[in-house]
């Protein structure tokens, strides 16, 4: 999968941009506060229809603007789609083949694309939800089945707490809620336990290979169950013991929504026992792996965005990132400086400066 052009229309700092990616792999160069991480923030908005850095989607609208529009030319083994995403303070409408999408779900996956912040060096550490995200980004961008399940969950999570809120509950309507808890969650955990199962199987040789050391990583899905051959029983059995806590705090205790995805290097928590420089290997190689499990499920790359993703590497580890990276896989990366790009042929490389919300190709290449 490739983007082949993106164009942007008062969207952030961009008043009107065409660029087309006719390499594999696309250099944004430019000084901080130029616009290069708006250029990923669009792409990746048509992946997951949202912004991987505000919650306001009016913050994507350029000042003084009403509308902003991000249009993108995505080719595949399938052929070419061309998806467009329109922003206004009213909420958004999405379009494929300028053909409106009823559902979200039926746009979600067209455009797909992972992603490298600064932000993720805060991944480990960061609440539960953030890691529950990221197995939920990845699963929906792949099933409209998991997405609607996701959805549906929510709903009636919403709506039983909200009954608990009652001054006396029924018991019979709660369990008609906890009975449709169960039934959506259990395909859920099932998802995401396999998702954490291939990027334990694949997250080690990635890491090794990056530190040319050797390590054993896992990723551990934390939740309350002690094996996944009788989910319902055991899915019925916790939201009954816990039904008398629900109802005295006005919350429910049980549920996807509240586990986690713990990892561990060597058999100890990464947050405490890793160091910055490994926690940022290992980001790295949990990318990988999600290249790798995307493959597995549609076969073929998404995109790889990577923002600023060379600045804390040494030569080698810049390399060694580089030489690792599929062939087949099209990547756009930002930088503040040319010369941190390293390890790939200059025939492979489409270079772009970017300055104040205006992108041109760099004429002289890399030097």
């Amino acid at each position: 999968m490739r983007i082949s052009e993106i164009r942007l229309k008062n969207f952030r700092n961009y008043s009107s941009l065409k660029v087309c990616f006719e390499k594999r792999i696309n250099i944004l160069v430019g000084d901080n506060a130029q616009g290069k991480t708006n250029l990923l923030e669009a792409i990746s908005f048509l992946s997951t229809v949202r912004s991987f850095r505000v919650k306001e989607e009016t913050d994507l609208i350029k000042k003084d603007c009403d509308i902003a529009r991000i249009e993108g030319l995505i080719t595949s083994q399938t052929g070419e789609k061309r998806l467009t995403a329109l922003i206004t303070a009213n909420g958004k409408s999405l379009l494929v083949y300028k053909n409106p999408v009823k559902k979200t779900s039926e746009f979600i996956g067209q455009c797909n694309a992972v992603l490298f912040t600064p932000a993720d060096m805060d991944f480990f550490e960061a609440p539960p939800k953030v890691r529950r995200r990221m197995m939920d980004v990845e699963l929906s961008k792949l099933s409209a089945v998991y997405m609607e399940n996701l959805n549906q969950y929510a709903k009636v999570l919403k709506e039983r707490n909200t009954y608990l809120k009652q001054e006396r509950p029924d018991l019979q309507y709660l369990e008609v809620l906890s009975e449709q808890l169960i039934n959506l969650q259990i395909p859920i955990i099932q998802s995401r336990r396999e998702f954490l199962d291939f990027i334990t199987e694949r997250i080690s040789s990635l890491f090794c290979r990056f530190m040319d050391e050797n390590h054993v990583i896992a990723v551990k899905y934390d939740s309350e169950f002690e094996n996944y051959d009788s989910l319902y029983d055991q899915l019925k059995s916790k939201m009954a013991s816990s039904l008398k806590r629900d109802i005295a705090l006005k919350i429910t205790h049980v549920g996807i929504h509240r586990d986690d995805a713990r990892f561990l290097l060597n058999g100890f928590d990464v947050p405490t026992f890793a160091s910055q420089g490994q926690k940022r290997m290992l980001i790295l190689a949990l990318k990988m792996a999600i290249l790798e499990f995307i493959v597995s499920k549609i076969n073929t790359y998404p995109i790889l965005l990577l923002d600023d993703v060379f600045s804390e590497l040494d030569i080698k580890k810049k390399e060694r990132f580089a030489n690792l990276l599929p062939k087949e896989v099209q990547i756009l990366i930002t930088t503040t400086e040319i010369g941190e790009i390293k390890g790939w042929e200059e025939s492979e490389l489409g270079v772009f400066i970017v300055k104040n919300g205006f992108i041109a190709p760099h004429k002289e290449g890399i030097r």
